[in-house]
């Protein structure tokens, strides 16, 4: 009886071993994708997405003390959205000169940048580790007509 239960358990930690080691030997790129990509055209707040800690993560590194205006601006966004290789949430402005946030993740560069425009001052963070620039969507790009960098 007690060696039925050891086979058992034994089988079941082997199938989910072999469930979870494809993940386990992603890098942070490829989980990255892994997260984002079956979330694209599906609402952020409804999917926790910025909640997943390897994004919380990354966003609070880059922005700190930015990162709750960044996050409740984002909370608006309505869909996760893909342009080549960029994948990108952007908080809802309901009028011109409101405060609003973008959040893209490049998939090419492993590379996240955040867009701020609150106060009526733009704002860019960009993870260094690359080395590159930041790239925007062209949704993006319009914003990017008075820049401050920290």
């Amino acid at each position: 009886m007690r060696f039925a239960l050891f086979i058992k358990v034994a089988l079941l930690s082997v199938t989910l071993s072999a469930c979870v080691a494809p993940l386990l030997s992603m890098g942070p790129g490829q989980l990255m994708w892994a997260i984002l990509k079956p979330m694209v055209g599906l609402d952020p707040e409804q999917t926790n997405l910025l909640e997943q800690p390897l994004i919380k993560t990354r966003m609070t590194s880059l922005l700190g003390p930015h990162y709750d205006t960044t996050v409740s601006l984002l909370r608006t966004a309505d869909a996760l959205q893909q342009e080549g290789p960029l994948f990108y949430l952007m908080s809802r402005t309901w009028q011109a000169g409101a405060d609003k946030a973008g959040l893209v993740w490049n998939a090419d560069s492993n590379q996240m940048s955040v867009l701020l425009s609150a106060n009526e001052q733009l704002s860019v963070f960009s993870e260094s580790h690359t080395g590159k620039a930041a790239v925007w969507p062209v949704a993006m790009q319009g914003w990017l007509n008075r820049t401050t960098t920290e």
